[in-house]
């Protein structure tokens, strides 16, 4: 008569749970960084205030890219949509990629999530900007203002600064929960890796 052979759990390792837990409670940390540092350059636009280094790098690097990428993707489908394409596709381009990560159920979801609110906070400064048209465009005052045309076809120009706030607070609650978000999912995931493991029984 054969006895099944029982195998004991893997003892819990604690720095393999800790280090998994303290990288991305950093990364949210830097995260949090950004925005602080987002919010009162994307709310209003001094010419005369230099933007903090970091967000300046950002803004540059990821922002800026998307944006002109979104004017390139709708440039055949007509005059309005190659113009609201670029702040479009700023915005939506972070909710792919957070529809995907949701869809498997990876931790990484609450990264692209913030990005959104703070694509959503950059646009609300060039809606902002609808009127007094001072912020200094890539391809110069030729190139047209977005939000300028747009806002103007609407017949929306004189809104602009409501339209802008709604825009910019909804980007900022969205950027809050999605730290909020990421930082609960940390600590749940650090949790759920110290419960005991059953023993595994072999036949």
């Amino acid at each position: 008569m054969s006895k099944n052979l029982i195998i004991p759990p893997d003892p819990v390792d604690p720095v393999a749970r800790m280090v998994p837990l303290l990288l991305r409670l950093a990364l949210y940390v830097f995260l949090t960084v950004i925005l602080i540092q987002a919010i009162p350059v994307t709310y209003s636009y001094d010419p005369f205030e230099e933007w903090p280094r970091l967000f300046w790098l950002i803004r540059t690097i990821i922002f800026l890219p998307l944006h002109e990428g979104g004017h390139f993707l709708f440039m055949f489908f007509g005059r309005t949509l190659h113009v609201i394409g670029g702040s479009f596709w700023q915005i939506m381009f972070p909710v792919l990629w957070f529809a995907i990560a949701m869809k498997q159920k990876s931790q990484v979801a609450p990264f692209p999530l913030f990005w959104v609110g703070e694509n959503m906070m950059d646009v609300s400064l060039y809606i902002r900007d609808a009127q007094d048209m001072v912020i200094p465009l890539l391809g110069g005052r030729k190139s047209g203002h977005d939000w300028h045309y747009l806002l103007t076809k609407w017949d929306w120009i004189d809104s602009c600064q409501e339209i802008a706030d709604v825009v910019f607070f909804l980007g900022l609650i969205i950027a809050i929960a999605a730290i909020i978000f990421g930082i609960g999912w940390a600590v749940a995931a650090y949790r759920e890796s110290g419960k005991p493991q059953a023993p595994r029984v072999l036949a």
